[in-house]
């Protein structure tokens, strides 16, 4: 038996709740338009997780807290390319992790994963009742009352950090020296990168990070009197040639309709940044709409196979055309700047997706305009 809802008419701490008391076995799906969770129960047990946004993969997970480095990463993901087996088995076959570490770290990205999800305001769930994946699991076996529990007290954190760091474009500014009360390689790195220039979402991006994980070292040290943010940097408005702003600064579309003409409009014009930000809005606004879903899909396709017809295919290798040294000079995206310091000439555009903390399209769009700049070119 399915059952479907939305967030905004069944909260997720009586969902999850009424699941654990059923004592059912299934897979939960939410989607708020931008990412998919799935929640996997056993007799109302959660046993595991998965997220269709990549900072929530594995790989990126242990990168953001310390137990591998990029390289490292690469290496698991090609030899996962050969012989197919989970990315957490190749990394204790190969000695980069400890099996105690990965369990912990395993359970604590599922816990993570739900815990965000007490910060959704909409999304559309479904409960599969019976469905499990085919693949294995690794249980993790969380138990739902703490989950809610811990889920509402992250929620109030959040907003309290909010008052301090009050987006992702802001600058952290030492004031004092940041250190972290106990040793933890995830939260160096983070402190690391803080360099009075690079905004919250900039070290979020190159430490692999979740925005709240980010937020919440720097809010500790902001709370020791170590760290301020300042100089929100303004977000440049794209206009289209046409002179509509962009809808997504400054909303002036009625309907998801309007959006998917002037994303269109953008594929035509070879904009895909904004025809896709115009696509994630369309879907947004008729969240529930298969024919907006589907037209969607078709549009994400036509841009994906620009990109191809260009030239850039997954196993293009990108090179630099330009010195690394140069990049602080270019007018580029923090996503951009971050695909960049990745182009090594050895790695090809699927590696570097997969070590990417970016959804596949988006960091497509990425090398697409990369090489349509004269920044990189393709062997």
């Amino acid at each position: 038996m399915a059952i479907t809802g939305n967030l905004k008419t069944m909260e997720l701490a009586e969902l999850l709740q009424w699941l654990s008391q059923g004592r059912k076995t299934g897979t939960l799906y939410l989607d708020n338009t931008k990412v998919e969770k799935r929640i996997f129960f056993r007799d109302g047990t959660i046993v595991s997780s998965a997220a269709s946004d990549p900072k929530e993969y594995l790989g990126h997970f242990l990168v953001s807290h310390g137990y591998i480095d990029e390289l490292t990463l690469a290496k698991a993901i090609e030899m996962q390319e050969e012989n197919k087996m989970l990315l957490g088995k190749i990394l204790l076959t190969i000695g980069a992790i400890e099996e105690d570490d990965l369990d912990r770290m395993l359970k604590l990205k599922a816990e993570e994963s739900i815990y965000e999800l007490f910060t959704w305001q909409e999304a559309d769930f479904r409960f599969a009742d019976g469905e499990l994946p085919d693949y294995q699991m690794v249980p993790v076996n969380l138990s739902v009352t703490g989950l809610v529990l811990e889920g509402h007290r992250r929620l109030d954190e959040w907003k309290q950090i909010r008052q301090h760091i009050p987006n992702a474009y802001v600058i952290p500014v030492a004031i004092g020296d940041l250190e972290s009360a106990e040793p933890d390689a995830g939260v160096e790195n983070i402190l690391s990168l803080v360099d009075d220039d690079r905004t919250v979402q900039e070290i979020a991006l190159q430490t692999h990070s979740g925005e709240f994980h980010v937020c919440r070292v720097l809010y500790n040290q902001i709370r020791a009197g170590r760290l301020k943010v300042v100089r929100p940097r303004q977000i440049q408005v794209p206009v289209a040639t046409n002179g509509v702003k962009d809808a997504i600064a400054t909303p002036q579309f009625p309907d998801s309709e309007s959006l998917l003409s002037a994303a269109d409009g953008f594929i035509g014009e070879r904009d895909f940044d904004l025809a896709l930000r115009h696509l994630q809005a369309a879907k947004s606004l008729d969240p529930n709409s298969i024919k907006v879903q589907q037209l969607v899909a078709a549009a994400e396709k036509t841009i994906q196979s620009a990109i191809q017809d260009r030239g850039i295919s997954l196993t293009s290798i990108p090179v630099l055309c330009s010195n690394p040294e140069d990049f602080s000079s270019l007018d580029i995206s923090p996503q951009e700047g971050f695909v960049l310091t990745r182009v090594n000439g050895s790695y090809d555009i699927q590696t570097i997706l997969k070590i990417t903390p970016v959804p596949p399209l988006e960091a497509q769009v990425v090398f697409w305009k990369l090489l349509e700049a004269g920044y990189i070119e393709l062997r």
